[in-house]
């Protein structure tokens, strides 16, 4: 089992997976909390108050973990862990996160369905529902390796909002390298410069003709200019990230604005491409070795 990463409140000795309990206090606490109103961002703000040394890095770190373990599925038995809560306190806790499921919500959701790609096979995910009834995300491709296994809603949208909250949070994360004027004369404009050397040469310098040509040689040289506009794109989502803020659920109205599609890799790995061609991929921070 070495290398693989645990959620906080789990520990891997003597060849078994193991709970923690004095951090399972804090795992049951925090649904609790949650079930009972408390929001994501004050349970967070508690815990660092409080000054746990699992929430202790900063108050926004505090705040996001708090929101993974709400979210992970993990803590009521998947994927083999012993279970720290009962399924009926996650969904309850999780109820509390969801928005009413309207006609505006049923929208938005067509939305993420419409900017998700498999980046195997460029087909979008699609989106169904288990044989018990659980919603899950897979390529629409019958023979994609991305067909199987699925992700299950929950694992999907905790990705994408967890990305879109570290960029609110660091907008500086929406950074990319790029040239913002690149210049590659031609042939013509090589001729334009000789001919103007020529003119000036020869006595006396008819200054009507050089600056005629002149002109021609700075359209010329304008036509060579190639302009990147990623730094101005870069700096427009920069602004709207700054200006968002964190949400428990995906904030589809950020998304739509910074976003250009949402790709889920070969190994599973789900990446957001924002519209400057930034790429942010999802790592699961709420875990222990």
């Amino acid at each position: 089992m070495r290398g693989i990463k645990f959620p906080f409140g789990y520990k891997f000795e003597n060849g078994e997976v193991h709970i923690v309990e004095e951090d399972a206090k804090i795992v049951r606490r925090i649904f609790e909390d949650r079930i009972n109103g408390v929001t994501s961002p004050k349970i967070g703000a508690a815990l660092y108050a409080e000054k746990i040394p699992y929430f202790s890095d900063s108050l926004a770190k505090a705040e996001d973990k708090v929101m993974t373990i709400l979210r992970n599925e993990r803590y009521f038995g998947a994927d083999g862990l012993p279970p720290a809560i009962t399924e009926e306190t996650y969904q309850q806790a999780r109820s509390k996160m969801r928005k009413k499921r309207d006609d505006k919500t049923a929208a938005e959701h067509r939305l993420i369905k419409k900017m998700s790609f498999c980046e195997v096979c460029g087909t979008h995910m699609g989106h169904n529902y288990s044989g018990s009834g659980v919603p899950r995300w897979c390529c629409a491709t019958k023979d994609c390796v991305n067909r199987v296994p699925v992700i299950t809603e929950d694992m999907y949208k905790n990705a994408i909002s967890t990305i879109l909250n570290s960029v609110v949070k660091s907008p500086k994360l929406l950074n990319v390298k790029s040239i913002l004027t690149e210049y590659e004369p031609n042939d013509s404009v090589e001729e334009h410069e000789r001919k103007i050397a020529e003119m000036l040469e020869n006595q006396p310098v008819d200054a009507e003709k050089v600056t005629a040509e002149i002109f021609i040689l700075a359209a010329e040289r304008y036509s060579c200019c190639t302009f990147d506009m990623t730094p101005y794109i870069t700096a427009e989502l920069k602004a709207t990230a700054k200006s968002a803020e964190l949400s428990e659920t995906v904030d589809l109205g950020l998304l739509q604005q910074i976003a250009d599609r949402i790709v889920v890799s070969a190994d599973k790995k789900i990446s957001v491409i924002f519209k400057n061609g930034k790429r942010i991929t999802y790592k699961e921070n709420d875990t222990n070795e």
